[in-house]
């Protein structure tokens, strides 16, 4: 009896205790979210087919899933963590499966535009509310049902709340923090959504202009208060018409609605930026209108796209420019309301120009003209370079990892594009002359990694798992923040002349070898220095052409046109390619000079023949030609890359150093080049053949592992880590083995060759030795 009223009691207490407390929030399904976001677009492209029944099933089977991810999954956490959000998705549901029926894919199109931007503003309020109530757990669930940046501002929201949840920061700190950057992004989308209305309006597509303003009006319902708070009422109240009238603006003629529109937003921002927030912005503007001309020039010619990402790139990077413009427009005004009018009319001129394919010409004049006009206003913040490349890449990484959380490999991909053509050239060039460990470290990390830790690009790329796509992003922001430690530092004296000295010896020495070793193989042939049929002059012909070449490229990349990264690492992969296979052919001809019995008198029977024929010694050796081809190729695959070093080493480090550096570098491959070349009179003949196809083939296997590296990197080959081989810096420098199984593989078929080669004419030549001389 006691026992039955003591239980009786403690029941009561918990339900006392449990009234006081705040309702429990249902568990928030955002992975439905998006669900219902993709799945609603998959119906909306079947309005597109042809109405027959297969269509129509497959229509029913997913409205059906569209409902139940609303009505089963989504609104019970709605209706108790955002209740007034409940009622605007359920019109816009309704209207969507009511539009689908009567098969209008414009009225379809702007009911999921109207469905997808009431779930951002119910989750919005939510997430703000659970702070409020210190529901931080809950606040978390409804933060992932949100749009990320387009312009790699900082992801601040997602930092503000892991360190909320680690109790490290105060919920209301967090609330400022997030409340701020989402209405930035909202402010953002809104603006976007304005332009591509415009843009889908002067083209005639009827369905993406509905869906452009029906988004637009659902982000500004999110925005409104703050619109009217920072503006004025009247204005906002301006703004709110003019969008409900949009819906009604006939084809061809509401450009200068829209652009009013976009004026009378040109001067919102939701919040007041910061000095360092401002001048990131600044930074970024300069550097994405910069980019957009790049871009636009590789990816059109002469009014067609030869190559759709670099015109999607370009198109992204005036997006982003717009985006940020936006976030700057009341200081631009403030400071010089000709310098922000002039700005808008040049982005939305580059905007028509792009959409024409237009002119490449004009982009790059607008591009400087806007250029100009911010460093007008803002003076030097707007400079760039490795630093501001170094501040953007750990918020690139934060978002890569923020949007793949979210499901959205497609961006997550774009946004690793994005942070690898940060790095290089930027980052790169710098860090290789001084670390070059590191930098190989780093730029693995952006495509496969190793076998036992997956890249960026190789866990994007099989969608997960999301933990080693978080350890990935944590090494790539410490690789990067050690990198920007070895930057910042000043290269001492004897620093830049050990590292000047390096350089030389690591991109030259392979060059110098095979050049001796070719030398000295044509003189021991027999083959004359001078004259018409001599080797001299197409060696030092390849090597001038080379230089010049190397130096040629250097200045028109600089001045005439931009080689992006994956084209450089093109260049370099498939110059490596060539080489190896001209030098595949060299290194049997010198086994067989080795090994074939009697090859004086060979040589100097083909060479009288070719002689007497005109052939200019094609039969001796090989022709001038080769000859000039492969001194050429070893040259010039070393040659642009050392420049561009030698460029990014002489902006940190004192001149005198870096001189003395490349002079001592100079002439020690030279003197190791004199030495190959006594080793060929010193030696016999056929022991000198043997040790240098030995050395001309080893490099061979190197050339054609950084050759297939390099297509790699330009995303032209797959490239598959490897557990079984060793992953050193050391190896990959100087002896081009990449742990990756193409590559080995590829190496190992050439030394294959070389192998059977060798074997071949070794067995020819015991054959020659062992047959009975005839009586």
């Amino acid at each position: 009896m006691n026992i039955r009223r003591c239980s009786g009691i403690v029941i009561m207490l918990l339900a006392l205790v449990a009234s006081f407390a705040p309702p429990a929030a249902a568990e928030v399904p955002w992975q439905d979210a998006e669900a219902l976001r993709s799945e609603s677009a998959s119906i909306q492209r079947l309005l597109f087919r042809a109405p027959d029944e297969n269509v129509q099933r497959d229509m029913s089977a997913r409205i059906d899933r569209v409902r139940h991810l609303w009505k089963d999954r989504l609104q019970d956490a709605y209706r108790l963590g955002a209740p007034d959000a409940v009622a605007p998705i359920d019109d816009a549901v309704d209207d969507f499966v009511s539009a689908l029926g009567e098969w209008n894919a414009g009225r379809a199109a702007a009911a999921r535009a109207r469905i997808w931007t009431a779930l951002l503003d119910g989750a919005f309020e939510a997430t703000l509310k659970a702070l409020d109530e210190g529901r931080s757990g809950d606040a978390a669930q409804w933060l992932n049902i949100r749009e990320y940046a387009r312009t790699s501002r900082d992801t601040a929201a997602s930092i503000a709340m892991r360190e909320v949840l680690d109790q490290r920061l105060e919920p209301a700190r967090a609330r400022e923090v997030i409340e701020a950057e989402l209405l930035g992004v909202y402010a953002g989308e809104l603006r976007r959504s304005i332009t591509d209305a415009r843009s889908h309006l002067a083209s005639g597509f009827r369905v993406q202009f509905f869906s452009a303003v029906a988004r637009a009006q659902g982000l500004y319902t999110l925005l409104a208060a703050n619109i009217a708070a920072r503006i004025g009422a009247k204005q906002a109240n301006e703004i709110e018409a003019a969008l409900t009238e949009a819906e009604s603006l006939p084809p061809g003629a509401g450009d200068h609605f829209l652009a009013k529109l976009e004026a009378s937003l040109a001067t919102y921002s939701p919040t007041n930026l910061s000095d360092d927030d401002r001048e990131r912005r600044v930074r970024l503007l300069s550097r994405f209108i910069g980019l957009v001309p790049v871009e636009y020039e590789k990816g059109v010619r002469d009014g067609e796209v030869t190559i759709p990402f670099e015109y999607f790139e370009a198109g992204l990077f005036l997006d982003r420019a717009t985006m940020l413009f936006g976030d700057l427009g009341s200081d631009l005004a403030a400071r010089s309301l000709q310098s922000f009018e002039r700005f808008s009319g040049i982005l939305a001129e580059m905007d028509t120009v792009i959409s024409d394919k237009g002119d490449e010409e004009r982009i790059w004049s607008l591009s400087e003209e806007a250029q100009q006009a911010i460093l007008d206003i803002y003076g030097a913040s707007t400079e760039g370079g490795y630093k501001l490349s170094l501040s953007m890449l750990p918020d690139l990484f934060d978002e890569i990892a923020l949007v793949a959380q979210a499901g959205d490999w497609q961006e997550a991909e774009l946004k690793r594009l994005e942070a690898y053509a940060l790095f290089d050239p930027d980052i790169e060039q710098r860090l290789m002359p001084r670390a070059p460990a590191l930098a190989l470290k780093i730029e693995a990390g952006f495509w496969e990694g190793s076998a036992s830790e997956p890249g960026l690009g190789r866990v994007i790329a099989d969608h997960g798992p999301e933990e080693d796509l978080k350890q990935m992003v944590a090494q790539m922001k410490s690789a990067t923040a050690e990198a920007g430690s070895i930057l910042d530092t000043q290269l001492s004296a004897v620093g830049a002349f050990l590292q000047s000295l390096v350089i030389l010896l690591r991109e030259g020495l392979e060059a110098v070898l095979v050049l001796a070793c070719m030398i000295g193989a044509l003189r021991a042939s027999g083959t004359r220095a001078g004259g018409r049929r001599g080797w001299r002059l197409p060696v030092s012909g390849g090597i001038a052409a080379a230089l010049i070449g190397s130096f040629a490229l250097w200045l028109a990349v600089g001045k005439v046109f931009a080689m992006s990264t994956l084209q450089r690492e093109l260049l370099e992969g498939a110059t490596a390619l060539v080489a190896a296979a001209v030098l595949l052919y060299v290194t049997h001809w010198m086994f067989r000079k080795a090994y074939v019995g009697d090859w004086v008198a060979d040589i100097r029977r083909k060479t009288s023949a070719a002689a007497s024929a005109g052939a200019a010694g094609n039969g001796a050796l090989f022709g001038g030609l080769t000859i000039f081809a492969l001194a050429f190729l070893v040259v010039f695959r070393e040659g642009f890359e050392t420049v561009l070093f030698y460029e990014a080493l002489l902006i940190d480090a004192p001149e005198m150093p870096v001189l003395a550096g490349l002079a001592v570098g100079g002439t020690l491959a030279v003197s190791i080049g004199y030495m190959m070349l006594g080793f060929e009179a010193r030696l016999p003949m056929a022991v000198y053949f043997r040790l240098t196809g030995i050395l001309l083939g080893v490099l061979t296997v190197m050339l054609v592992g950084s050759g297939i590296r390099g297509l790699q990197t330009a995303a032209l080959v797959s490239a598959t880590p490897v557990g079984w081989f060793p992953d050193h810096s050391w190896l990959q420098l100087y002896f081009g083995l990449y742990p990756v199984a193409e590559a080995l593989l590829s190496q190992a078929a050439v030394a294959g060759l070389l192998l059977l080669s060798a074997g071949w004419l070794f067995l020819r030549r015991v054959k020659t030795v062992s047959r009975p001389l005839r009586p």
